[in-house]
This record gives structure tokens, sequence and C-alpha cells, in this order.
């Protein structure tokens, strides 16, 4: 449970918290289980402290350190965070249902399970994050850093992630829905056995990325760079590919179904043992050199 002397001394401001805040780590401030809702912490040193299933429902954290925080299970729902500090922090099963986390700092933060449906996450660091089996929905990553991150079994609906930076994340056996990846940096990454559903991509780099076994169903690939992109055992059904550069990307054993290709670049695609039902070249199509 909460140290009360911890408590007491917090709600009595920032102020004076931050002028009494532990110069060393002697000691641990222990605000778990603590009721904290709309309280202000913003700009609070809160380095390394312990608010495990603690209620954080709409309190200010906004530029606040939490490096090495404890916040798991919290209930951060409406809470702020903005440009907060939250690097190393444990995050693990909190919700942040319409968090704002715009410009934070998250890099190996552990957000495992995460409730993150309709969080606001604009340029925020999430650096080698993990955020295996989060929810979101409705949320907005827009300009993120998440290279190295690890997202794997997570579920992304209606979420924008325009211009987020995904180079080489782990992002295995994702759930898509009626997102939108446009601008996306995916160069090199995993997205292996990931389900796409109607979900846009245009002018995405997924240069040399992962994409075995997944399944796409309904996606445009609007002048997409898919320049060596591992499909192989992919299903792609209804996905259109428009002026998009497949150069040397491995198609094999892929189902194909219902496909365009209209001004796509298909110079050297691995194109072994691919199943193909209807598809379309259309005008301007490059085929040429097919393996």
């Amino acid at each position: 449970m909460a140290n009360l002397e911890h408590l007491a001394q917090l709600k009595q401001g920032v102020y004076v918290w931050n002028r009494h805040k532990p110069e060393s780590c002697e000691f641990e401030i222990d605000l778990s289980y603590a009721d904290l809702t709309a309280a202000n912490c913003g700009g609070a040193y809160l380095q390394g402290a312990n608010f495990y299933r603690a209620n954080l429902l709409a309190t200010d954290f906004s530029r606040a350190n939490l490096r090495d925080a404890n916040l798991k299970q919290a209930n951060l729902e409406l809470a702020n965070l903005s440009r907060a500090y939250l690097s190393q922090a444990n995050l693990e099963l909190a919700v942040l249902f319409q968090a704002n986390l715009s410009g934070a700092n998250l890099q190996g933060a552990c957000l495992e399970g995460t409730d993150l449906q309709k969080a606001i996450i604009l340029r925020a660091n999430l650096t080698a994050a993990s955020l295996r089996e989060t929810t979101f929905w409705k949320s907005f990553l827009i300009g993120s850093l998440l290279r190295k991150a690890d997202l794997s079994l997570a579920t992304i609906q209606e979420t924008n992630l325009e211009r987020t930076d995904l180079q080489e994340a782990e992002i295995k056996e994702v759930y898509f829905r009626r997102s939108h990846l446009s601008k996306v940096n995916l160069r090199s990454a995993n997205l292996e056995r990931s389900v796409f559903l109607k979900t846009v991509f245009w002018q995405t780099n997924l240069q040399n990325a992962c994409l075995k076994g997944a399944h796409f169903k309904d996606v445009v690939f609007h002048q997409t760079d898919l320049t060596g992109a591992n499909f192989q055992s992919a299903h792609l059904e209804g996905v259109v590919f428009r002026e998009a550069n497949l150069t040397g990307a491995n198609l094999k054993r892929a189902v194909v179904k219902q496909a365009v290709f209209r001004e796509a670049n298909l110079t050297g695609v691995n194109l072994t043992e691919v199943a193909i039902q209807w598809k379309q070249f259309g005008k301007n199509a490059t085929i040429a050199s097919q393996k």
C-alpha cells in the first residue's frame, strides 16, 4: 500500500514535492494503490516511483520524470503524460484509454497488454519499447518513433500511424483493420503472419520487410516501396498494387486472388509456385525478368 507520508506530501503540490524529493534512490517512492484522481503532478520528480494499481484517472503527469517507474495495472484513463519521461517504465496491463502521450519518452518501456484505445501518441519516442498484445482502437500514433519496438500480437483497429518509424520492428501476428499506414517506415520490419483488412499503405517504405504467411484482404498499396519484400506463402485477396515497386519481391507459394497490379513494377519478382486466381496487370505494369 501507499506510503501515507509520500501521498500526503505529493498532494501538497509539485513545488512542495520536488523541494523535498529524495536526492538519491535510498528509498522507494511508494504510491501503490493510491488514489490520485485528477491530481496535478506536472513536472514532478517521480523517478522509480511505485504506482502499482494506482488510480491515476485524469492525472496530469505532463513533463514529469517517471523514469523506471512502476505503473503496472495502473488506471491512467484520460491521463496527461505529454512530454513525460517514461524511459524503462513498466506500464504492463495499464489502462491508457484516451491518455495523451504526445512527445513522451518511452524508450525501452514495457507496455505489454496495455489498453491504448483512443490514445493520442504524437511524436513520441517508443524506441525498443515492448507493446506486445496491446490494444489500439481509434488511436493516433502520428510521427512517433518505434524503431526496434515489439508489437507482436497487438490489435490495431481504425488507427492512424501516418509517418511513424517502425524500422526493424517486430510486428508478428498483429491484427490490422481499417488502419492508415501512409508514409510509414517499415523497412526490414518483421510482419510475419500478420493480418491486414481494409488497410491503406500510401508511400510506405516496406523495403526488405518480412511478410511471410501474412493475410491481406482489400488492401491498397499505393506508391509503396516493396523492394525485396518477402511475401512467401502470404494470402493476398482483393489487393491493389497501384504504382507500387515490387522489384525483387518474393511471392513464392503465395496465394493471389483478384489482385490488381496497376502501373506496378514487378521486375525480378519471384513467382515460383504462386497460385494466381484472376489478376489485372493494368496499364504500364512492368513485369520483365520474373523468376
